[in-house]
């Protein structure tokens, strides 16, 4: 036996092939949706009488493996600011390849409680200034709060990405 299509199929199998096709030209590009946004940069922390905050910048970059030229050094500025965003502390860094750089703060002016006369936290926040609003080049961030008696690390932070008013243009 043998089988006879009919025109009807025939338009219907090429109509099938032209909305395939129609498909594929007029559809989107589809890309994976993130359900966690990036987190966030450094926000307040507190920090009390006998504490220190500490924001440590390293360079671990290593020489180009074709020339061997070691990377530059990471220029940024670190600083605390207080709840205002008022500067409480800040210094300008740039280690070179292998050699971390940090900016220390230890609050003078943590407030007491009047009512129950005990020290209060203070909140500050870390910045980081680079030209770019990032970490530069192969530097790695972190933020601690320590206390000063026992030299204990309290509180570890990695940051998050710069955003805003924090991502300007800095010279160190």
């Amino acid at each position: 036996m043998f089988s006879v299509q009919l025109p009807s199929r025939r338009i219907a199998i090429a109509g099938f092939l032209a909305l395939l096709l129609a498909a594929g030209v007029f559809s989107r590009h589809a890309g994976a949706f993130n359900p966690q946004p990036d987190p966030p940069g450094y926000g307040m922390v507190g920090i009390a009488d006998g504490q220190t905050a500490r924001l440590n910048i390293v360079n671990v970059g290593v020489p180009d493996p074709t020339t061997g030229i070691p990377p530059g050094p990471c220029r940024a500025r670190l600083q605390f600011v207080d709840a205002d965003g008022n500067e409480l502390v800040s210094r300008g860094v740039a280690p070179e390849m292998g050699h971390a750089k940090f900016l220390d703060f230890t609050p003078s002016f943590v407030p007491v409680d009047t009512a129950a006369g005990a020290p209060l936290r203070a909140e500050i926040r870390a910045v980081v200034l680079t030209d770019n609003g990032v970490p530069p080049g192969p530097c790695r961030l972190t933020l601690e709060i320590f206390d000063n008696i026992t030299g204990r690390s309290e509180v570890v932070i990695p940051p998050g990405p710069c955003r805003g008013a924090a991502c300007r243009i800095v010279q160190p």
